[in-house]
């Protein structure tokens, strides 16, 4: 399946002309993806057509104009080749169709710098998933992987780290196609930006990958060595608030091994405000009204260290050997100020100290069989973490719990086994196994009590698919995964106390037992991809996906011992829900101008919701407990437009927006979780490249104003700015960055909900984050020839890469 494919001027010759080949590394012989091949007019020097090579290095151009041409063959890293001339004519020497066979490119030596230029901002639209390169986009520059992730069309961060993709939170976010840790949320941030080489994104992914995910897929490819010889770059970066970091990366490769390994050290201050209001506006005794009116403040300061390091052995010239290991480790401490004005004056003074770290292994064997159309790919890994919080209520009062304590392990095994095999021009076939096993021993130390809440959960999975080409235009590519999953959760404590009422909800849990939910379920997937001309093509896709509950809507522990005016815990009684998704996309590409868009539908049943409300009575008193349950059914419509735009090699232009429509039903129990939501993001990156003087990069992008079940969240935008200048021939740059330029960014919620006895009325307001200024350097060392074996390319996945074919 040829990919981006543009069109020049329109010709009056006939466009009947044929021309095919492969694009290869002249050393390995290993095909090469992604490389460009581009027919130019002899006569007027214009570029006509083009395409780009497929997985197996395959190049297809259709509807060429009658007349001579020259083709040339380029990739980053290596040589431009050049065929002249090329005769599209009747009778003459190669006819109207003509195979140039397999075409070798030459290695080239070019600096690490001069790559992260060629390859900035890259988008690559390909059957199954959208590829994004970091390169050195200024926004994310000194920042962690949140930033990079608020780069990345249809995937927004809000401003308590949740990852949404198109305006849906239920996404698994993967590193290195692997799943790290219990929190998506902690394992992002605790990555710096330039550890990331680049980010996949699919929407609706087949039966090969975990059906985990309702909203898709998003995998953080993390950097490894592509040059031969000793090379790699160090970054310093220093902000405002104490917002400094510093970090490196390091590799020696040769023939026949390969190590790699990059650092970071980064340290931060976050400042945050809010305000809460509450109205209750009670049916008797007649137009009674109570308030409630809170303001906090919050200060945290943090500590992240990361370190990754990894080799690759080469037995032969069709086998690879990997292991990573990834090391990560965070130390916070803030302190929250609660002052409460109505309905009477107090004060919350609570101090915060967390420490969490956690280490993945990963050990893979990839083998090509001399052949690129066949692979098979092995990977273990084991992933071990721990968190330890400790809360401390500054407001000494000997009526009050003044310390909680908690503590959490997780463990985490996977193994997988992946083949693929191309049976013939239009028959293809993968298969694979997985197993994966996780643990999680939560332990709260409350008052003088001890609960331990214990979740086991173990999937057993099979897939297989079959894609066929039935014409050069038209393809299928149909699958189906089963799955066996075992759950099991304990909560263990004493009961014969209560000392709040978030004690006593600890309590109740803890009376109603275990909680364990075998079950097993089949995932089929289907794919249509019509191609409509050279550079446009049509995809249809359906699949079935599950969103298991994660640890926090299924802990029964409150996420907040000592706040008692807002309870918030999960519900071990939370079942999957599952979805049928479907989803029509249509790209266009061309040199200049690239356009993207697609709408999905997807019907679930029994979503997982968090405005679940019920009401408790604890020592006379009525309390509003807010939990996680099962609605009864969900429908949802959403879309997504990206535009790509380069006028002139000094600019590019990307524009995105998406929008979703959610329609809810509660069903006969669950009222409260019925209701409508509706959304849109909008994101706008203009760069402007300046020759011997800067680059600008200015970001714009936010949220137009939600409507949800219950009220609505008004719009709000916000922009970043960036200028670089490169030093020593592209060695050093420098940079200039402001984030939150106009610092506005902040979050807003209005609701009314009516009750069996009164109507609630809030307003709640927040801002995470103010408007920082930081410089950045960069220094890159090493001028090596880049990998002659050509395994693990710029844009392509490769075992060990990190990309989205390694395992799920």
């Amino acid at each position: 399946m040829s990919l981006a494919q543009w069109q020049g001027r329109g010709q009056k010759m006939p466009a009947i002309g044929v021309l095919k080949g492969s694009v290869s590394d002249s050393t390995s012989g290993e095909f090469i993806e992604y490389a460009s091949a581009t027919l130019i007019n002899l006569r007027s020097n214009e570029i006509i057509t083009g395409a780009l090579t497929n997985k197996q290095g395959d190049f297809h151009i259709k509807e060429i104009p009658l007349g001579q041409y020259k083709l040339l063959v380029e990739f980053i890293g290596y040589k431009t080749k050049e065929i002249t001339p090329i005769n599209i004519f009747p009778g003459q020497s190669g006819g109207i169709e003509q195979d140039l066979g397999n075409l070798k490119l030459s290695i080239s030596s070019i600096n690490l710098s001069q790559v992260e230029v060629l390859g900035e901002s890259q988008f690559i639209q390909t059957i199954d998933k959208q590829i994004f390169t970091v390169g050195k986009n200024l926004a994310a520059s000194g920042g962690s992987g949140e930033d990079v992730l608020n780069q990345v069309p249809t995937v927004a961060v809000d401003i308590d780290g949740n990852i949404t993709l198109r305006g849906d939170a239920n996404v698994t976010v993967l590193i290195d196609g692997k799943k790290v840790g219990f929190d998506r949320r902690s394992m992002v941030d605790n990555l710096q930006a330039s550890m990331i080489e680049k980010v996949e994104v699919i929407t609706n992914p087949s039966a090969k990958y975990d059906p985990d995910g309702v909203g898709g897929i998003i995998n953080l490819v993390l950097k490894r060595g592509t040059f031969d010889g000793f090379n790699g770059n160090t970054s310093l970066t220093a902000g405002e608030y104490n917002k400094n970091n510093i970090g490196g990366n390091l590799n020696f490769r040769t023939d026949s091994w390969n190590v790699f390994g990059n650092a970071s050290y980064r340290i931060g201050e976050r400042y945050g405000t809010g305000i809460r209001e509450f109205d209750f506006e009670y049916f008797q005794p007649s137009d009674s009204i109570r308030y409630l009116y809170q303001k906090t403040e919050r200060l945290r300061n943090s500590d992240n260290i990361s370190f990754r390091f990894g080799g690759d052995i080469y037995p032969n010239s069709v086998s690879t050997i990997s292991y990573t290991s990834t090391f990560n480790i965070r130390d916070q401490d803030g302190q929250e100020i609660i002052k409460t004005s109505r309905p009477e004056p107090s004060i919350l003074d609570v101090k915060e100290v967390e420490e969490e770290s956690d280490w993945d292994h990963s050990i893979s064997y990839e083998n090509k069989f001399d052949s690129k159309d066949k692979k098979l790919n092995a990977n273990i890994s084991y992933s071990y973490g721990n968190e330890n919080e400790i809360e401390n209520n500054l407001n000494q009062d000997s009526n009050v719990n003044n310390n909680v304590k908690n503590r959490n392990d997780f463990r985490s095994t996977i193994a997988s086994f992946d083949y693929e095999d191309k049976l013939n021009d239009r028959l293809a076939i993968e298969t694979g196994l997985k197993t994966t096993l996780k643990k999680l021993d939560d332990d709260l130390f409350f008052f003088e009590d001890t609960y331990d809440y214990l979740y086991d959960e173990n999937i057993y999975a099979v897939y297989a698919t079959m894609g066929y080409d039935l014409n050069d235009r038209f393809g299928v590519k149909g699958g189906l995964r089963f799955e066996q999953v075992e759950t099991k959760a304990r909560v263990t404590g004493d009961t014969t106390s209560a000392t709040s009422v978030t004690h006593h909800v600890v309590n109740r849990a803890v009376k109603e037992g275990k909680f364990d939910n075998p079950y097993s379920h089949f995932y089929p997937s289907f794919f249509a991809n019509y191609k409509l001309s050279e550079k446009s093509q049509i995809q249809f896709g359906y699949s079935k996906r599950v969103n298991r509950p994660g640890t926090g809507s299924l802990n029964p522990f409150p996420n907040d011992m000592l706040d008692t005016t807002r309870i918030r815990n999960g519900n071990p009684f939370v079942k999957p829900e599952y979805s049928d998704v479907m989803e029509v996309n249509f790209s266009n590409n061309s040199r200049k101008f690239n356009f993207n868009t697609g709408i999905s539908y997807k019907y679930t049943t029994d979503p997982i919701a968090w405005w679940d409300r019920d009401e408790i009575i604890y020592d006379g008193n009525s309390y509003e407990l807010l939990t996680s349950g099962n609605a009864e059914s969900a429908k949802s419509l959403g879309g997504s437009i990206i535009i790509g735009y380069r006028p002139m090699p000094l600019i590019s232009l990307m524009l995105t927006t998406w929008w979703w429509r959610n329609q809810t039903s509660g069903g006969q129990y669950e009222s409260d979780l019925s209701g409508l939501s509706q959304g849109m993001f909008n994101r706008g990156q203009l760069t402007l490249n300046i020759p011997t003087i800067a680059k600008l990069e200015l970001s714009v992008g936010g949220r137009a104003t939600m409507k949800i079940t219950s009220g609505k969240i008004p719009a709000n935008y916000g922009a970043d700015l960036g200028i670089e200048k490169s030093l020593m021939n592209n060695k050093l740059s420098l940079t200039l960055k402001i984030n939150d330029l106009f610092n506005n960014r902040r979050f807003i919620i209005d609701t009314e909900e009516d009750y069996e006895f009164f109507t609630q009325n809030m307003y709640a307001e927040r801002k995470r984050g103010r408007r920082t200024t930081s410089i950045s350097l960069r220094y890159n060392f090493g001028k090596e020839q880049k990998k002659k074996w050509g395994r693990r390319s710029f844009g392509r996945g490769g075992n060990g890469g990190g990309g989205m074919d390694m395992d799920y």
